[in-house]
């Protein structure tokens, strides 16, 4: 098993301008430690306010030059930041799984999907925002860059999440400053030396490192022409409150869920049991599009929670380098107790218990962040419970009876979130219901809520998203359309309108 300890990582502050700079004055320090091991820490990342503004200075400056650069010279400059990438995927899953407690076998599955976004969106997103010139009339459609792009990245994909967002602005021929993670510094510092390596020009891409607090500034900041953000809802809720002053700025918000999978009497069994499980607790529940409510129909009900309870008592937590272990640790001390407490809520609120989860109490490491996943079953639903109703962000779920798919899909929409649903069936109109009746922006059939892919859209509806989706297509939200009429024959005095005299 590795020792995440020996490892070694020097701190270089922000990279701003095609450099790396260390605040001469900070104003406080980001302290990086791995939350399952109190013991082990990445490093203490000096920050300083002012870096915001030099980075959208650099940016602003770099901006219209970067925009003009035709696509293969930037395309050129993307793809030697894939290449920096994957010399460094080790390095970076190893910082991934110690900042944020993710196993090391899934930090090295998010450490490699850097490259592969890079050659999607090259070779499928910029098709999205090509020139159109449509049949009838003399004119055509440019998609043009905005201009500088703020990515404000989450903590439970550091590398992958905000990545989806910086290669389309940079491929489009924005310019970006990126704000790393609080909770995952290091990874940020690695993603501006993969971008340093590749030698963009001074000032496209930014790297800042300050707390969350001091996003504000980069949000509001009146040179930035878009802010792309993906964590929760009720963050993103005060980005838009934040912006109400601002219409013209675009706001591409990817923020949480309460996502449901519907199991049918006539579901392949173990295929929905392994779909389901992976689904709720993958990445110890740390994901917007996790399993968090399980919606059975009658006939099959008592034995899949039967066995879903057993399945769920046998998932194996660890620590990150245990390469048997299926989950790590919540991110960090807070989260782990804040998630202890909810399962007081849920009995309290006349949930079932079927598996105990919370506070591991005899974890590897005391006073770190491991827990046990937990699994309640609902006697009804509940208008007034908010454990049915929150978004908990750590390894639970909760499953529901029903008589009826109509009865499912009225469940399944029975909440603010509209992020992702699963339908496990063999009966593939029940699945082309779903599509037409839940509101959810990804809806897969037999396959699990966090299934998604980067060469489809990804997001949500209500308060899931904003109608901006991801993946794919987050070439459109970096750019906007630009409609022109075109004329190039001579003057034809004839066409003159009635009452017009040039003479």
């Amino acid at each position: 098993m590795t020792d995440f300890s020996w490892l070694p990582f020097e701190v270089r502050g922000n990279y701003i301008d095609g450099a790396f700079r260390m605040p001469e004055s900070p104003s406080g320090v980001i302290r990086s430690d791995n939350p399952g091991d109190p013991d082990d820490v990445i490093g203490e990342f000096p920050w300083n306010a002012g870096a915001v503004n030099e980075a959208v200075d650099a940016a602003k400056r770099a901006s219209g030059a970067w925009s003009r650069t035709p696509f293969e010279e930037r395309a050129a400059c993307l793809r030697r930041f894939r290449d920096a990438a994957t010399e460094n995927k080790e390095r970076l899953a190893q910082c991934i799984s110690r900042e944020m407690g993710k196993v090391l076998w899934e930090a090295r599955g998010e450490a490699g999907a850097i490259a592969a976004k890079v050659d999607i969106t090259l070779e499928d997103g910029m098709k999205l925002v090509a020139d159109v010139e449509p049949e009838g009339v003399r004119g055509r459609v440019r998609y043009l860059p905005r201009g500088v792009l703020a990515v404000i990245g989450p903590f439970n994909f550091p590398a992958h999440l905000p990545n989806g967002h910086i290669v389309p602005a940079l491929a489009t021929g924005n310019t970006v400053v990126f704000k790393a993670s609080s909770q995952n510094p290091g990874v940020g510092q690695i993603l501006a030396e993969c971008a340093d390596a590749a030698g963009f020009p001074k000032g496209v891409f930014n790297m800042v490192q300050v707390p969350g607090r001091e996003a504000n500034r980069l949000i509001e900041h009146p040179d930035v022409d878009g802010v792309l953000f993906t964590g929760s809802t009720g963050v993103g809720q005060q980005i838009e409150e934040k912006l109400l002053t601002q219409p013209g700025k675009m706001c591409a918000l990817e923020m949480g869920g309460k996502n449901a999978a519907i199991v049918l009497d006539d579901a392949s069994f173990d295929q929905a049991l392994y779909e389901v499980l992976t689904g709720a607790y993958l990445t110890t529940g740390q994901r917007c599009t996790a399993t968090s409510r399980i919606i059975c129909q009658r006939g099959v009900a008592d034995r899949f929670a039967e066995r879903l309870a057993r399945a769920t008592e046998k998932l194996k937590a660890g620590m990150q380098q245990d390469a048997s272990a299926f989950m790590g640790p919540l991110v960090h001390r807070r989260a782990a107790e804040e998630f202890d407490a909810w399962q007081a809520t849920a009995l309290a609120e006349g949930q079932t218990e079927l598996v105990t989860g919370g506070l591991w109490q005899d974890a590897p490491k005391a006073n770190a962040a491991y827990v046990r996943p937990s699994l309640h079953r609902a006697p009804k639903v509940d208008p007034a419970s908010r454990y049915q109703k929150a978004e908990l962000f750590a390894p639970d779920s909760c499953l529901y009876t029903v008589d009826s798919l109509d009865e499912a899909i009225a469940l399944a929409n029975d909440t603010d979130y509209g992020l992702a649903c699963s339908i496990f069936t063999e009966t593939e109109s029940a699945y082309h219901e779903v599509v037409r009746g839940v509101r959810a922006g990804v809806i897969n059939w037999n396959r699990s809520t966090v299934g998604a892919s980067s060469k489809l859209p990804f997001g949500g509806m209500k308060a899931s998203g904003n109608g901006h989706p991801s993946a794919l297509f987050a070439v459109l939200y970096c750019t906007y359309p630009v409609a022109s009429l075109e004329h190039d024959k001579p003057f034809d005095p004839s066409a003159l309108l009635p009452g017009v005299d040039l003479s």
